[in-house]
């Protein structure tokens, strides 16, 4: 049985012995979405209340302290199971899933967010899953545990694995080789770096796959973790904190009412003020 079969099975398992899984899986088959398109560029709006945890989540550092770390295996929820992974990661199912078996994968060890040394882990887990796309959520840009290392993976969607267009930046790497696509990232990371010198990590997203025996890494630079839409209050608020899907083009929000309110002039201006342009 292969990687990706083995993660098939475990969320048939999970799903018959895990109850929040289930209604989690239940919820996101009742979610409302709404499309809206620019010519061939397309971005879903999805309804999906179980993400508040996420969304307002709180990750200054004061916070972050006072709370226990959910990814940490002490203080995972006991029915949860996982699976190894370069035996130093264990891939979990979400219980609060955006996609199709959408799964969490932490390290084991509680270290902070931060990409640049695992760039290669993430494309190995791309080959390993080729239904899947692999995220990454910087630590400022949409991470609600910026203190524990975790990739996340979900099956494939179109709208997720669109690259540059005209509504946010997108940096491609695409090569047969996986040497070559993390000796180009590291080119990409230092770029980024020189755009954001005071930054322990530059701000990004990044969305991996593999597709044509090609690996694909999509990468959006970041100059805002959240739009100013975030603090604002009335009819001016909306609670969307992008993460590495909605920089892809699946907008979530947890709020009804917002979902009901957004329009396309609200998605371009959410990106215009995340994304940062590429020169």
């Amino acid at each position: 049985m292969d990687f990706q079969e083995h993660i098939n099975q475990l969320f048939i398992a999970q799903k018959k012995e895990w109850k929040q899984l289930r209604t989690g899986l239940e919820q996101l088959d009742n979610n409302k979405i709404k499309e809206f398109a620019w010519g061939d560029v397309s971005v879903t709006v999805q309804f999906n209340p179980s993400r508040i945890r996420s969304a307002a989540a709180k990750v200054d550092t004061e916070n972050i302290e006072k709370r226990p770390c959910f990814l940490c295996a002490e203080n995972r929820p006991k029915e949860q199971r996982g699976i190894p992974f370069l035996d130093k990661y264990i891939v979990l199912c979400n219980p609060y899933p955006i996609l199709r078996n959408h799964l969490t994968i932490p390290l084991h060890s509680h270290v902070p967010q931060r990409i640049r040394k695992k760039i290669g882990d993430m494309l190995t887990l791309s080959e390993l899953l080729p239904d899947y796309i692999v995220f990454y959520n910087g630590p400022k840009c949409g991470a609600s545990a910026p203190d524990h290392f975790h990739l996340q993976a979900g099956l494939k969607e179109p709208v997720l694995i669109q690259g540059d267009n005209e509504l946010r930046s997108c940096l491609t790497i695409e090569t047969e080789n996986k040497k070559e696509a993390e000796d180009r990232f590291e080119d990409v990371y230092q770029y980024l770096h020189t755009r954001q010198p005071d930054e322990e990590e530059p701000m990004m997203n990044i969305i991996a796959y593999r597709e044509r025996n090609r690996y694909i890494l999509n990468i959006y630079p970041r100059r805002a973790h959240r739009p100013k839409q975030y603090d604002e209050e009335g009819n001016k608020s909306l609670l969307i904190s992008p993460g590495a899907l909605d920089m892809a083009g699946l907008i979530i929000t947890v709020r009804e009412e917002d979902f009901n309110k957004i329009q396309s002039q609200d998605i371009e201006d959410i990106y215009s003020q995340v994304s940062m342009p590429i020169i």
